[in-house]
């Protein structure tokens, strides 16, 4: 059985939405997504500084409700998973019983499915 670690706090806070609320104007979403990316570069970064394993720093998602839990990996031996809580914070319930060749698969489509992305924005 895998482990699931809250970030560390040596990188920061991680982003929250409500700080990016604009009173009487709504919400600053460019300056989340930037906030949200810069942190999981921080958390990528601390990953790939701790661990040997080849895929540190990628991140596993699994869709619930109307969004995601979203993990970054640490070392898939032992499986140890950082929990990423942006937006809702989702937990996905059985993310401890995650293996190995799943985390690697789940790594796997996730590259596809941004290299078909990319085929597709760039025509």
């Amino acid at each position: 059985m895998g482990k699931i670690y809250a970030p560390p706090e040596e990188i920061g806070r991680h982003p929250n939405m409500g700080d990016f609320l604009i009173a009487r104007s709504g919400f600053n979403k460019d300056g989340l997504d930037k906030a949200e990316n810069e942190w999981e570069e921080k958390l990528r970064a601390w990953c790939k500084e701790r661990s040997k394993d080849k895929i540190a720093g990628e991140i596993v998602k699994e869709p619930l409700a109307d969004g995601q839990a979203m993990y970054m990996v640490l070392s898939t031996k032992p499986v140890q998973l950082i929990h990423i809580p942006f937006g809702d914070a989702y937990e996905f319930q059985w993310a401890h019983r995650w293996t190995a060749s799943d985390i690697k698969l789940m790594v796997k489509k996730e590259h596809h499915i941004q290299a078909v992305m990319a085929e597709v924005q760039n025509g």
